[in-house]
């Protein structure tokens, strides 16, 4: 594996003894594994942005519906 598809895989799946390590002992980090949690960060936040711009998407739509009739 290489270490593009370790960062990839530890992104998505939010690898948490990644996180565990870095609220223990952070300095023993790697620069690749702290490259992973940032990219994980990064993920978390667009997904988060993805998530409300859905919801206030499905709000307009639905105060759409409510109004007309």
């Amino acid at each position: 594996m290489t270490d593009e598809e370790r960062n990839i895989i530890t992104s998505v799946w939010n690898d948490m003894v990644l996180r565990k390590k870095l609220e223990d002992n952070p300095y023993s980090l790697t620069s690749e594994e702290l490259y992973a949690l940032e990219n994980n960060d990064r993920l978390n936040e667009k997904i988060a942005l993805l998530v409300k711009d859905a919801l206030v998407r499905r709000a307009i739509t639905n105060n759409e519906r409510f109004f007309s009739h």
